[in-house]
């Protein structure tokens, strides 16, 4: 089955929030964005699979769901204005693609683009491809 369905969600921003997500891959990772919005480490890595990887330009930067928390919880502290707003979610199989505005800070109004590319298995994510400004966090 491919569902293709283009979505903005605005988890903290003023946007209008009605919205539908059909797949059950695509509420994991909307539910990923609202811990990042609340600064929950715990709460983001519930959807990972305990072996999940996390690579950026195809090298792993984590391995293993404890190491992502880790590394979330540790971002929080760094960033603890960070958030961030779906542009775009889309689920094909077992993907999800996702186009998403950071921002570290309040000082900036753009923020900066990413996309992930979360795959799946058993329900579980089980590994992440970032593509992200390699300045984002300099």
């Amino acid at each position: 089955m491919i569902l293709a369905s283009l979505l903005t969600i605005g988890c903290e921003s003023g946007r209008n929030s009605d919205y539908e997500i059909a797949g059950e891959q695509s509420m994991v990772i909307k539910e990923m964005i609202v811990a990042v919005n609340e600064k929950d480490a715990q709460k983001y890595v519930v959807g990972f699979d305990d072996s999940v990887q996390v690579f950026v330009d195809s090298e792993m930067k984590v391995d293993g769901k404890n190491n992502l928390w880790e590394n979330r919880a540790t971002h929080f502290e760094r960033h603890p204005n960070v958030r961030s707003e779906i542009q775009h979610l889309v689920e094909i199989d077992d993907k999800v693609i996702m186009h998403d505005k950071v921002w570290l800070n309040d000082t900036n109004d753009i923020g900066q683009d990413i996309v992930e590319i979360f795959t799946f298995k058993n329900g579980k994510v089980v590994r992440v491809d970032v593509i992200q400004p390699k300045d984002l966090f300099r």
